[in-house]
């Protein structure tokens, strides 16, 4: 009995060695380096006989308006429309977006650059620095590269995204978004798939906001998740923000603080 229990011992032990002389970031770039699952494709047939019955174009403008509503009018909004303020709380109490009736410098594009840097532990570190332009009101691009350390063992991965957002709520206290892009893994992943994110931000009072984000890429049959939670305190163009971020690297799991800035041009 004793030396199956201790040969059990081992066994654990030998395991989590190699689990921590592997380290976090070598694992999760293993989740995302397998191989893509052969693509399954199904056939379909569309019967498109038509009797020629009048009802069918009425019924054809119905589902339109509908699916208008039930798509373009949730996803896009009613394109009201809106410009910026210089920076929040420039003119008050409110955020960055201005109706058309309001007084003061307002604009119709802005830039934002952002970098946050956070820690996992004493081992594991990284940098997140962001560019977002927003062409329209309604309409923005954005340039993202996350980038992952490890010191033991030395390793690190990083991941850059373009997307195009698309801000749905241009609300005075309320700024919400939703945008689809593509991400690539580099540092020995080598790979490129498809991401979406939805975002939220909150202004509360001068000088004060909560911004919330949720980002997923899909690499080969795995992913990079993003989560973070984070407040901020604007000094006219620049804020400086703080808070909680959460990491899904294939099957690895970070949590982390950051801080950063932000300025906006």
């Amino acid at each position: 009995m004793k030396p199956k229990i201790t040969l059990s011992f081992a066994l654990c032990y030998l395991f989590f060695n190699f689990c921590a002389a592997q380290g976090k970031l070598n694992r999760a770039k293993e989740d995302l380096s397998g191989s893509s699952s052969s693509d399954t494709r199904s056939e379909r047939s569309w019967n498109d006989d038509s009797d020629g019955n009048d009802s069918v174009g009425f019924f054809d403008d119905v589902f339109i308006e509908i699916a208008y509503h039930a798509t373009v009018g949730i996803f896009f909004g009613n394109m009201e429309t809106r410009y910026f303020y210089q920076y929040p709380y420039a003119n008050g109490s409110h955020g960055e977006y201005a109706f058309l009736e309001e007084d003061g410098a307002l604009k119709r594009s802005q830039l934002l650059i952002s970098n946050t840097v956070f820690a996992s532990g004493k081992e594991f570190y990284g940098n997140d620095i962001k560019v977002n332009f927003r062409v329209l009101p309604i309409l923005g691009l954005e340039a993202n590269h996350l980038h992952f350390f490890e010191s033991r063992p030395d390793s690190e991965l990083g991941i850059s995204s373009f997307m195009l957002n698309f801000y749905r709520v241009r609300e005075k206290y309320v700024t919400a978004f939703w945008g689809v892009g593509a991400s690539y893994v580099g540092n020995g992943v080598d790979e490129t798939g498809f991401a979406y994110q939805v975002g939220l931000e909150v202004f509360l009072n001068a000088p004060f906001s909560i911004s919330s984000l949720w980002k997923q890429s899909l690499i080969n049959n795995s992913s990079v998740d993003e989560f973070t939670l984070q407040a901020k305190y604007y000094m006219k163009r620049f804020a400086i923000h703080g808070g909680y971020r959460h990491y899904q690297l294939g099957s690895v799991t970070v949590n982390a603080l950051g801080v950063g800035g932000e300025y906006r041009f």
